[in-house]
């Protein structure tokens, strides 16, 4: 419970929410420069850390979760890491062992639009299971509902991550009010 409530005060989602805004809109409005869009949530990584540690801290206190707790995260990332590779190498087997007269040309062009999307939301239920904190299962159905929407659409693909960085940025700065209200900053001793 207090491994889930440490991450409840909704900082990561409203930084996961405007990042995706950010992309979404340098994808739509400024196309030219879309290459460049992840720059800015990369440089804001740091910032985010130090600012949650320091908010939460001021709040709950420092927790440091006992060893079954940071040896089931080391697990947990080493899973991570090990999924990441495998997809990686996964997809560059697929892309050079599979016959692509197999699929059409239409159908790649109806994935394509949505595809960043449907990735974030499978990385969006992978952070479900590892912050044990299930509303990032919810995010991942938002972020998939949007790239199919975006497909259907054959729309800019910046469209699905701007809307869908909206619902998470709110959702999150929802959870920080009552985050805030619910745990009031602690007095210096």
């Amino acid at each position: 419970a207090a491994y889930r409530r440490a991450f409840s005060d909704g900082i990561i989602d409203i930084f996961g929410g405007l990042s995706l805004i950010w992309i979404g809109a340098t994808w739509i409005w400024l196309p030219d420069y879309a290459g460049l869009a992840g720059i800015l949530p990369a440089i804001l990584v740091p910032s985010l850390i130090s600012t949650r540690k320091n908010y939460v801290e001021s709040r709950l206190g420092y927790v440091r979760w006992s060893a079954p707790r940071r040896h089931k995260e080391r697990g947990n990332m080493i899973a991570l890491v090990a999924m990441g590779v495998l997809l990686f190498l996964g997809g560059i087997a697929a892309f050079f062992v599979v016959d692509r007269s197999l699929v059409s040309r239409e159908a790649l062009e109806f994935i394509a639009p949505g595809l960043l999307a449907w990735l974030l939301a499978l990385a969006a239920l992978v952070l479900a299971f590892l912050m044990e904190t299930w509303r990032f299962a919810v995010y991942a159905v938002v972020l998939a509902v949007a790239g199919f929407v975006t497909a259907f659409q054959e729309a800019n693909p910046g469209w699905s991550l701007f809307f869908a960085g909206i619902a998470i940025a709110i959702t999150g700065s929802a959870m920080l009010i009552r985050f805030s209200r619910q745990n009031p900053r602690q007095e210096s001793v």
